[in-house]
């Protein structure tokens, strides 16, 4: 691993390791520990230039021989509903009770197990206990929230986003198998638009979209997308 400092923060380079969403393929990752970081300015501004946040970590993918991986964002404020997302709204519509939360809680962390044990068993996301999980919500000087979606009193849908200046980013997003019928996880993500919208945000950040991964296809069916292409956000 080696250390680059720049800008009066450190970056580190990993080694390769095999990629998690194209097989055949290995990634590489340069990376800067958020303790580095006190403004939530400098965390918008290297978000705007490709870097993801995991737990108090920043990265961005710098893998050799491969540029497939694409931050990428939506422009709320250019945003309209196609008739797929209006079918999905009216599923979902006065379903559940809404509540915006800055707190980690067990009910939250059983809820993220049972979703990774359906939808991600084989990540390492499953060995998180409830103390690692409650550092995806105090990386230094940002402020971070839990959109919480209750059914009949039940805990059943998640948003953690980090909460910056001009920018919803979500981090992570996990829901309960109950409502898979509704298409429950793009109604998170449609609905965070609304909730961007409502509080005066111009861009909700999706992460990386991965051309050739089925698993990442969702995220470029939404329009008014733009990906960051050789520094440009180009809209897609």
């Amino acid at each position: 691993m080696n250390k680059i400092n720049k800008n009066n923060h450190d970056f580190y380079l990993s080694s390769s390791e095999p990629c998690p969403y194209l097989a055949n393929r290995e990634e590489k990752k340069i990376f800067l520990i958020m303790n580095d970081i006190n403004k939530s300015d400098e965390y918008e501004f290297l978000i705007k230039n490709g870097f993801r946040r995991s737990h108090n970590i920043l990265y961005n993918q710098v893998c050799t021989n491969c540029n497939l991986c694409k931050s990428i964002r939506i422009n709320v404020k250019e945003f309209k509903l196609s008739k797929s997302n209006k079918r999905i709204l009216n599923k979902n519509r006065d379903l559940f009770i809404k509540k915006l939360s800055d707190s980690p809680t067990k009910e939250q962390f059983l809820l993220f197990k049972k979703y990774l044990n359906f939808k991600h068993c084989d990540s390492e996301m499953n060995e998180m206990n409830f103390d690692d999980y409650c550092k995806m919500f105090n990386p230094p000087g940002i402020e971070t929230k839990i959109y919480e979606y209750f059914y009949q009193g039940e805990l059943v849908g998640c948003v953690i986003s980090d909460f910056l200046e001009d920018t919803l980013s979500m981090v992570y997003s996990f829901y309960a198998d109950t409502f898979l019928k509704n298409s429950f996880g793009k109604y998170l993500i449609i609905d965070h638009f609304r909730l961007a919208k409502e509080i005066s945000k111009n861009y909700v950040y999706l992460g990386y979209w991965v051309e050739g991964s089925n698993k990442m296809d969702y995220k470029n069916n939404f329009n008014s997308s733009e990906v960051l292409i050789n520094n440009e956000w180009i809209t897609v």
